[in-house]
């Protein structure tokens, strides 16, 4: 099974050190990671964030920027309102492009119900990431439904999402998916270490 990490922006992933990723797998990243990590490719579909993007030294053969067309959620999940979709889904879709199997995503807030846990973003405040761009609870319960379809239509994907340890099961939204399951960061920093590490995806 091919493996590849999800890395989304949500608050959660702030004190799991990504160089544990590096040798399990390809990782995917989202938007401004590059500022402070390297991942084996990039995805942005922002033209705010893009711009940052081009202009920096992040190696352009690595920046994944989407047709304009892929940037809207898929038009079978709703053919007469096609609304905006997010670096996070798009970085799947181009690692399910590669032929990954396996997709374990870190800081997808959204898959938890309480909202001091489930908004916010590791980047919040700065460039590109004005109060326009800000998460409301209304947009993670929307996010929530479009995985949904996205699991049952790639339902030979497994997705394992990622999330804080909190007290029960209840406090995570459930996408009623028999390919989609989740784990708490400490478990997944536990996997990695009995794994033996790989070559790195990319040079």
């Amino acid at each position: 099974m091919k493996r590849a990490f999800i890395i989304g922006n949500g608050p959660s992933r702030a004190n799991f050190d990504l160089n544990n990723l590096k040798g399990h797998g390809t990782i995917f990243g989202c938007n401004a990671l590059y500022r402070d990590f390297k991942p084996d490719y990039l995805v942005a579909i922002d033209d705010p964030i893009i711009e940052e993007i081009k202009k920096s030294k992040f190696p352009k053969e690595k920046f994944i920027e989407p047709p304009e067309d892929e940037r809207f959620e898929d038009p079978e999940y709703n053919r007469f309102s096609r609304v905006r979709s997010n670096a996070g889904v798009n970085a799947m879709l181009e690692a399910i492009k590669m032929g990954h199997s396996e997709l374990i995503c870190l800081g997808f807030d959204f898959m938890v119900k309480d909202p001091k846990h489930a908004l916010g973003n590791v980047y919040q405040g700065t460039n590109a990431y004005g109060p326009e761009t800000r998460t409301v609870y209304t947009d993670n319960i929307n996010r929530v439904k479009y995985m949904t379809f996205l699991a049952h239509k790639y339902k030979y994907i497994k997705f394992k999402f990622v999330v804080p340890t909190l007290h029960n099961k209840d406090e995570f939204h459930n996408l009623n998916a028999n390919n989609v399951t989740g784990m708490f960061y400490k478990h997944l920093h536990t996997m990695l270490q009995s794994e033996p590490m790989k070559e790195a995806a990319s040079a």
